[in-house]
């Protein structure tokens, strides 16, 4: 028993490493292809420059992933996980305002690492070519949306925030808002962080009509 216990073990240590490993290099194609994409778009980033830039032999790669869009389709996997984590920091019990001012600035920080706004580019114009990619990067916002929603509806009930007479339009223009900025800061290098948050802090409590 204790030989057959030994094994057991050894075995599973040996399957622990082999999947970390396998986890590993998964992770590797992914930021290269992040990089790729960045770089030349998804329609022009070519499955041979995504090894060229993961340092791996095609056939190497095709074990982990057997197509482009395989690929792509990790990456809208990725984005909806950081998406949700990013959003659930507006959760709590602190004030409003600045848990919103904190999520949107932790976003802008995300945004702000190299290749990330690029990248958010291609997956805009990719999700309008291709329906199922769309879909998929649609899911990701249609989250987004909804833990908002929760967020408002909870703050309202809670006396915390007024009645909001039009929800949907008030969380599209905040996103487009959160958006826009996040896409700016890259090109304006003015819009350092000091300077944006207090402007967000601002522009939440005008639009949530928050008294500060």
């Amino acid at each position: 028993m204790a030989v057959r216990d030994e094994m057991t073990a050894v075995v599973a240590e040996q399957g622990g490493r082999m999947q970390a490993t396998h986890e590993e290099r998964r992770r590797q194609v992914l930021d290269a292809a992040r990089a790729c994409f960045a770089r030349s778009g998804f329609r022009g980033a070519s499955m041979q420059e995504i090894c060229a830039e993961a340092r791996m032999s095609p056939g190497a790669l095709y074990r982990y992933f057997p197509s482009k869009e395989a690929i792509i389709e990790a990456i809208a996997e990725d984005e909806r996980c950081d998406a949700a984590a990013i959003v659930e920091t507006m959760r709590g019990t602190a004030p409003l305002i600045d848990r919103l001012c904190g999520c949107a600035m932790g976003y802008f920080a995300f945004m702000r690492d190299a290749g990330a706004s690029s990248l958010m580019a291609e997956i805009g114009a990719e999700s309008l070519r291709n329906s199922t990619i769309g879909q998929r990067f649609a899911r990701i916002d249609d989250h987004v949306r909804e833990t908002i929603r929760e967020i408002f509806e909870e703050a309202i009930a809670r006396g915390e925030i007024p009645p909001i007479e039009d929800m949907n339009a008030t969380i599209g223009i905040t996103m487009a808002a959160v958006d826009g900025i996040a896409l700016r800061q890259i090109s304006d290098p003015e819009l350092t962080p000091d300077r944006i948050e207090p402007v967000m802090r601002r522009l939440i409590a005008g639009v949530l009509q928050i008294r500060t």
